[in-house]
């Protein structure tokens, strides 16, 4: 998994437990919402920056250690 880099928007998927960050070949940089799997209500990559999503929850302590 790639560590996730400095936040790019000032948007809630940077902090959120459900996103991937996900880097093509070429160096761009998608925020991939993995809710998108379990509910076609949202989008498999929304649209940046997002100020309100029903889905969103912030990283756990947990995950972020494990990320390292």
């Amino acid at each position: 998994m790639i560590d996730r880099q400095i936040p790019l928007t000032n948007s809630l998927c940077e902090s959120c437990n459900s996103m991937r960050e996900v880097v093509s070949a070429k160096g761009s940089r998608f925020l991939l919402c993995q809710l998108s799997t379990v509910d076609s209500a949202f989008a498999k990559y929304p649209p940046q920056p997002i100020v309100r999503c029903r889905g969103y929850q912030a990283i756990t302590e947990d995950k972020s250690e494990s990320s390292q």
